[in-house]
């Protein structure tokens, strides 16, 4: 009678030692595509703010430019990054290309690209332009320590169309 209890719980001891990895990475990876999850609407909240704010001109005012939307997008990444590289003017309508439109950033930052359709600075003039293209991109580079293939980029972006 001894020797089977003896062998049961040798034999669960083994059967645990062989699915506990498994359900450790498995764990591990849940959270961490719950923690890419939040970073991925972090950086869409961002784009869309940054969007809406800077398409904001009025008939009488000029907009208000990248520096005051930079301060904008640094403010909402508050809770994820304080590591902004704001923000990179790009010619021409999206998609955008990494390295040659825009820095792809490292573990921790956050790279703002624009197109402000044919305003410089996303200032326009007081003049009318009505319904010009703004397009806001934030890329996020998110290190997810390994467990999903290392470091990888989040992107959000959002597209507003100005009154002006």
């Amino acid at each position: 009678m001894r020797s089977h209890r003896g062998r049961g719980r040798g034999q669960a001891l083994v059967e645990l030692s062989l699915a506990l990895p498994v359900l450790i990475v498995l764990v591990a990876g849940v959270l961490e595509m719950g923690r890419g999850y939040s970073f991925a609407i972090e950086t869409s909240d961002a784009a869309r703010d940054a969007a809406r704010y800077v398409a904001g001109k009025t008939a009488t005012t000029n907009g208000p430019g990248l520096a005051s939307m930079c301060s904008l997008v640094t403010a909402d990444l508050a809770a994820v990054t304080s590591n902004v590289s704001c923000a990179t003017q790009v010619n021409h309508a999206p998609p955008f290309v990494v390295t040659v439109d825009y820095a792809k950033p490292v573990a921790g930052q956050a790279v703002v690209a624009v197109y402000c359709g044919t305003t410089a600075n996303c200032t326009g003039t007081v003049q009318t332009l009505y319904q010009s293209e703004v397009d806001v991109f934030v890329y996020y580079g998110f290190s997810d320590l390994n467990v999903l293939g290392g470091g990888i980029t989040i992107t959000g972006s959002s597209r507003a169309t100005t009154a002006w």
